[in-house]
């Protein structure tokens, strides 16, 4: 690529590239993109891994949307409609990737409109409306995402396409999972194995194997999620994904920080980072960097964690990612209890506690309601406490989290 456009997003470069003729590449940039300076700010710290990581420039969408509304206007009268829609499908997987998710909607939603109406071409509208449900998942829009991946399902049904259905069916599973309804996650990850025909699909049996070991971890089967974690990084190691290396790194973590084995949690989270950053893959970013701030609470270095903090929720709101925005108030929470600042540490539980409400999350309804018994005790407001301990402890209890149920009867105790 020239020095022309030598600030354009990397994705609009791979584009022009691979589906415009030199000519054409010209045409576009001299007409339609210009060469702004971006601003950058240093950020003071000794260790230079941790200043990669909260030095970390969230990108604006708002200039990859124009690249891209352009790119498609001057691909439609440039180039074939098979090539058009070859381009629309990198654009939209690349968006995704992004945390452009308002961009790969669009871009989808353009797919299915040029593909639904050919018998051809239904797969493809199948897979349009599969990814726009996993968005609207990543989202925590529930409804939204169940009613694309019901599209879906219809039309992979349509095509007898296993693996379309089971790729929808491991979807759910992640949404009841994140809503904290263990046994209907695990439903659906057994309808999503099923589904799957061909074991030699390393791709899709990886991403059951991921969600597998996220709910042996959520239960506290501990050597069985990390059983699971190994064999699907295998899997995505042999097919350089480092999407999915990533999220089993960032789980990884998960798992020994629950493990209270802090120095291998935050090297893992690391790991993650470390191929989250190749693919600027936002989700995986947001979530390990506040990962990495409930470590260092754990390990007292609140400056740390409230970086990190901080760091997830610019990411998160780039994204919309609510269900890591709730967590974040959950861990700013806990650092302000930790300091003392009982009044600003209520606030920060209470609105992670309402969001994740909102989002039905049981799972982090739980922990946020610990927080805050947690909390109203060590400040002597026991009555005040109970209630959010016992509404902890009952869900704690309906998923066999026993760690979490000994700690709670302990404390009544």
């Amino acid at each position: 690529m020239n020095s022309l456009y030598s600030n354009t997003n990397p994705i609009i470069e791979e584009v022009l590239k691979n589906f415009f003729t030199e000519e054409q590449v010209n045409e576009f940039t001299s007409n339609y993109l210009t060469n702004k300076a971006q601003a950058s700010g240093n950020l003071v710290t000794d260790n230079e891994f941790v200043l990669k990581q909260v030095g970390y420039q969230v990108r604006s969408g708002l200039k990859f949307k124009s690249e891209i509304d352009l790119l498609i206007t001057f691909a439609e009268s440039k180039i074939t409609s098979e090539n058009l829609l070859n381009l629309l499908l990198y654009l939209g997987q690349s968006a995704i990737t992004l945390g452009e998710f308002n961009s790969a909607v669009d871009i989808h939603q353009k797919i299915i409109s040029l593909t639904n109406q050919s018998g051809e071409l239904l797969n493809i509208a199948a897979h349009a409306y599969l990814y726009i449900g996993e968005i609207h998942s990543r989202q925590a829009q529930w409804e939204l995402s169940m009613h694309n991946l019901k599209k879906a399902i219809d039309l992979f049904t349509k095509e007898d396409d296993k693996r379309g259905t089971a790729e929808c069916e491991n979807i759910l599973g992640t949404i009841y999972g994140d809503q904290g309804n263990i046994d209907e996650a695990i439903l659906h990850f057994e309808n999503a194995l099923n589904a799957t025909m061909d074991r030699d699909d390393k791709a899709l049996l990886g991403k059951i194997e991921i969600n597998t070991g996220i709910v042996n971890n959520i239960r506290g089967n501990y050597n069985e999620a990390l059983s699971y974690f190994k064999r699907a990084l295998v899997n995505f190691e042999s097919l350089k994904d480092l999407k999915r290396i990533s999220e089993i790194h960032q789980n990884i973590g998960m798992v020994y920080t629950k493990r209270k084995e802090y120095e291998k949690a935050l090297n893992e989270f690391d790991l993650s980072l470390d191929a989250a950053f190749q693919k600027n893959y936002l989700q995986s970013i947001g979530i390990a960097f506040i990962s990495k701030s409930f470590v260092y609470v754990q390990l007292n270095d609140y400056n740390l964690a409230d970086a990190f903090a901080d760091k997830a929720m610019e990411v998160s709101y780039k994204i919309n990612d609510k269900l890591t925005i709730a967590e974040v108030y959950k861990i700013k929470g806990m650092v302000q209890r930790k300091l003392n600042n009982f009044e600003a540490s209520e606030n920060y539980l209470l609105t992670s506690l309402r969001l994740n409400k909102e989002l039905s999350n049981r799972l982090n309804v739980a922990e946020s309601s610990f927080e805050l018994g947690y909390l109203y005790r060590q400040t002597r407001q026991k009555t005040k406490s109970k209630p959010y301990l016992l509404d902890a402890l009952r869900y704690y209890k309906s998923i066999n989290q026993t760690e979490e149920v000994k700690l709670i009867e302990e404390l009544f105790n």
